[in-house]
C-alpha cells in the first residue's frame, strides 16, 4: 500500500473524528473555531461512552451505531436549544464565537487565520509523521505495541471496545483499560477494511495533523486573545515542538497517551473559560460547563493521566480566579461574599486534587524510570522546548523568553499563565533530574516517573507564552516598517497632488503590514522546522522500520505472519511468546493467539500450555487442553525479545531449541518457523 492509497482512509478517518462532534456542536450553536476545535473532543467523548455503554444495551460497537448516537445526540440537543429558546431564554455562547476582526489587517486576513494556520501545521505534521513511518503499513517495534495493535483488532472482532473490561484482552482480564484511543481506530478499520497498522498510522496522523493544532488555538484564543495574529501563530508553531505530537509516537510507542494529550487543549481551555480568567468571557457559565462535560470524558477514557494533568494546569487557574475576584472586591467591583465562597472552593479543589493525584497512580514497579540529567540541563531544555536531550529549537526558545517578558509586563492579569508553565516545568525538571525518593514518585508516580511521558506535556503549558512572544515581536516588525514608513512620507513635496500621493502611499503602507506580518509568520513556521525536529524523526524512522534486525516482528517474522491465514484455520489458536512478536498474529493475520498481550491473567489450562505445549508428545496433562482450545499451533520466533527479560513462557523452549518431539514444521521464513503439533493426533 502506497500513501497515496490511504487517501480514502484518511477522509474516513477526519469524517470519524469530526463529523458526530460538528453534528452536537453545530445543532448546540457552536460557530467557527469553537465548533472546529471542539469537534474531535467531542467525537472521541461520544465513541468511548457510546463503547462503554452498548454492552448493557446489548448493541454492537460498529460504525452505524456510532454515527445513529451522534445523530440522536444532536437531535436531542437541537430540541433542547429549541425548547429553551421558544420559553424566551438563551444558554449564551462560548467566548470569541464571532468572526475575526479585520481591522488591523485586513478583510482576507480575518477570513484565511485559521484555516490556513491549520493547513500549514497540518500539512508539515504530517509530512514528518509520513517521512518517519516510511510505509502505511510498518507500526512501531516497540514493547507497548503489541498490546495496542491487538486491542484494535479485539476491538474489531469482538465488537465490543468498552474501557470497563479491555484489560489484557482475555475473558480471565476483563478490567478497567483507556478505550478512547482503540475505539477510533477501531472504528476507522470497521469502515474502511485497511489494515491495523494502516488504521492506526492515519489515526495517529488526524490526531497529530488536525486535532492538535485546533486544540491549541482554542487554548490561545482563550488566553492570548481571538485575534488573527495569534491564531495564525499558533497554526504555524504546532508543528514545531519536538516533545509533541512525535515523542510518545516515537518512544514507547504511547498511544492513548499521545491522543489525550492532543485532546488536553482545548479541555484546558474550556476550564479557563469556565473559571472567567478567558480573554473574552463567556455570555454565561452554562456553554463551558456543558462543553466541558462534552469533552472531558473523552479525554479521560483516552488516558486519564491528562486528567492530572488537567489538574495540576488548573491549580494556578482557580488561584488566578480567587485572586481576580480579591482585587475586584478590593477595589469597590466585587463582594467580600464571593471571595469567601471562591476562597472555600479553592480549599477544597486542592483537597481534592491531592485525593485523585495520590490514588491515580501505579505501582512502584510500573514506575521504573530513574533521572538521567542535572537540574541546570532540564531548565535549558525546559527553555527551549527541547526537552529529552533533542536539540535547541532556538527560535521557540527566542520566542519563550519575549513570552515571559510580556508577562512580566503584564503580571496582574497574566501571572496564572506563568505558574501553569511552571507546573508543568516543574514535573518535568523533578522527573527528569530529581534523585528517586518519595517526592519524586509523589509529584511524577502518575506518569510511573517517565520523562518522555511528562516531557510531552510541556508544550501545552509553554504554547501560549510563546504565542505572546510571537505576538509581541510580529508587532515589533509593524511598527518599525511604519516608522520607516511614515519618515519617508513626510519628505514628499506638498504640492501638485502630493495629498493624494500621500493617501496612496498610507493605503500601499497597509498593504505592506499585511505583507510583513505573513512573511514573518512564514519565516516563523519555517525557523520552528530547525535541527530540534530531526532526531525526532529520525526516532519515528528507526522506530517504525521494518528490517532484519527489528526489534519486535523483522522482516523474516512478518513474510512468515502473512502466510498464517491460509494455514491456520479461522477458529484456531496459535501458540507462541508475546515478547518475540508472535502476539502479533492476532493484528497482522487475523489469527487468535493464546497469549494476545505480554501481560494480563491467564487461566489455568492458558497457563498450563504457555508452560507446557512443547511437552505435548509426553506429558498426558498437554493434550486434551490442546484439543479443547483448538491451539495445535506455535509460532517459533527464535530466541530474541523486544526487551532484555527472564523468559516467563517456558513452553516454547523446546520447540525453539530443536527438541521438541512430534513438531511439524509448517511454513519457515528464514530461521523462524510456523509449526503444529502431532502428538495429540494420536
Amino acid at each position: 500500500m502506497t500513501w497515496w492509497q490511504t487517501i480514502p482512509i484518511f477522509a474516513m478517518a477526519a469524517l470519524i473524528y469530526v463529523l458526530p462532534g460538528l453534528l452536537v456542536l453545530g445543532a448546540a450553536g457552536v460557530r467557527r473555531l469553537n465548533l472546529a476545535a471542539l469537534a474531535a473532543p467531542v467525537s472521541t467523548t461520544i465513541a468511548s461512552c457510546t463503547a462503554v455503554v452498548a454492552p448493557f444495551l446489548h448493541l454492537p460497537y460498529t460504525p452505524a451505531v456510532y454515527f445513529t448516537v451522534s445523530v440522536v445526540l444532536a437531535f436531542l440537543v437541537l430540541a433542547a436549544r429549541y425548547w429553551w429558546t421558544r420559553r424566551g431564554k438563551s444558554w449564551g455562547n462560548l467566548a470569541n464565537n464571532g468572526p475575526l476582526n479585520a481591522h488591523d489587517l485586513g478583510r482576507w486576513t480575518a477570513i484565511l487565520a485559521v484555516p490556513l494556520g491549520v493547513a500549514f501545521g497540518a500539512v508539515v505534521i504530517a509530512g514528518r509523521f509520513i517521512t518517519g513511518f516510511g510505509s502505511p503499513e510498518n507500526f512501531s517495534q516497540t514493547f507497548d505495541n503489541v498490546y495496542h495493535l491487538n486491542a484494535v483488532h479485539h476491538i474489531v472482532q469482538t465488537q465490543n471496545g468498552s474501557s470497563l473490561t479491555l484489560g489484557n484482552l482475555t475473558e480471565a482480564s476483563r478490567y478497567f483499560y483507556p478505550a478512547g484511543m482503540h475505539d477510533m481506530m477501531a472504528l476507522l478499520q470497521m469502515l474502511t477494511g485497511a489494515s491495523v497498522p494502516a488504521s492506526v498510522n492515519v489515526g495517529t496522523i488526524v490526531i497529530g495533523a488536525l486535532v492538535w493544532p485546533l486544540g491549541c488555538m482554542f487554548l490561545v484564543s482563550r488566553i492570548v486573545g481571538y485575534r488573527p495574529v495569534p491564531l495564525i501563530a499558533t497554526g504555524v508553531l504546532a508543528a514545531g515542538f519536538s516533545a509533541f505530537p512525535y515523542l510518545l509516537v516515537g518512544f514507547g510507542v504511547l498511544y492513548p497517551n499521545n491522543a489525550a494529550i492532543a485532546l488536553l487543549p482545548a479541555v484546558f481551555g474550556l476550564v479557563i473559560e469556565l473559571f472567567g480568567l478567558s480573554r473574552m468571557p463567556a455570555t454565561s457559565i452554562w456553554p463551558p460547563l456543558l462543553a466541558l462535560c462534552a469533552t472531558f470524558p473523552g479525554m479521560v477514557l483516552t488516558h486519564p493521566s491528562a486528567m492530572v494533568a488537567l489538574i495540576g494546569f488548573t491549580a494556578p487557574v482557580v488561584l488566578g480566579r480567587l485572586v481576580k475576584l480579591f482585587l475586584e472586591w478590593r477595589e469597590g467591583a466585587g463582594s467580600r461574599r464571593a471571595v469567601i465562597v471562591w476562597a472555600l472552593l479553592s480549599v477544597a479543589y486542592f483537597g481534592a486534587a491531592v485525593v485523585t493525584w495520590m490514588i491515580l497512580r501505579p505501582g512502584l514497579g510500573a514506575a521504573p524510570w530513574t533521572p538521567f540529567q542535572s537540574n541546570s540541563r532540564a531548565l535549558g531544555e525546559i527553555l527551549s522546548s527541547a526537552p529529552m536531550g533533542t536539540t535547541a529549537a532556538w527560535i521557540l526558545a527566542i520566542l519563550t523568553v519575549i513570552g515571559l517578558y510580556v508577562i512580566a509586563r503584564n503580571l496582574r492579569r497574566t501571572w496564572w499563565v506563568l505558574g501553569v508553565y511552571l507546573v508543568a516545568a516543574v514535573l518535568y525538571m523533578v522527573v527528569s533530574s530529581w534523585p528517586p525518593g518519595t517526592f519524586r514518585t509523589l509529584l511524577t508516580g502518575v506518569w510511573y516517573n517517565d520523562s518522555f511521558r511528562l516531557a510531552a506535556l510541556l508544550p501545552v503549558a509553554s504554547f501560549p507564552i510563546i504565542v505572546f512572544g510571537a505576538e509581541w515581536l510580529l508587532w515589533r516588525f509593524r511598527a518599525l516598517l511604519e516608522l520607516v514608513s511614515k519618515r519617508r512620507i513626510r519628505k514628499e513635496p506638498s504640492v501638485d497632488g502630493a495629498m493624494a500621493d500621500a493617501g496612496r502611499s498610507r493605503v500601499q503602507l497597509g498593504r505592506r503590514y499585511v505583507a510583513v506580518i505573513w512573511v514573518a509568520l512564514g519565516v516563523l513556521g519555517v525557523a520552528s522546522q530547525g535541527g530540534t525536529l530531526a532526531p525526532v524523526q529520525q526516532r519515528l524512522g528507526d522506530a517504525f522500520r521494518v528490517s532484519a534486525t527489528s526489534d519486535l516482528v523483522d522482516s523474516d517474522k512478518l513474510a512468515l505472519l502473512k502466510q498464517v491465514d491460509a494455514i491456520v484455520p479461522k477458529d484456531g489458536v496459535v501458540v507462541g511468546n508475546p515478547l518475540t512478536g508472535a502476539s502479533l498474529v492476532y493484528a497482522l493475520a487475523d489469527r487468535q493467539p493464546l497469549a494476545p498481550h505480554i501481560f494480563g491473567e491467564r487461566t489455568e489450562k492458558e497457563q498450563l500450555l504457555l508452560d507446557h505445549w512443547d511437552e505435548a508428545a509426553f506429558n498426558k496433562d498437554v493434550c486434551p487442553v490442546i484439543k479443547e482450545l483448538n491451539a495445535y499451533w506455535a509460532l517459533d520466533f527464535g530466541t530474541k525479545t523486544v526487551i532484555p527479560t527472564e523468559d516467563p513462557f517456558p513452553g516454547l523452549a523446546d520447540l525453539t531449541s530443536g527438541s521438541a518431539p512430534d513438531i511439524q514444521v509448517l511454513a519457515t521464513s528464514g530461521k523462524v518457523r510456523l509449526v503444529r503439533t502431532t502428538a495429540c493426533d494420536k
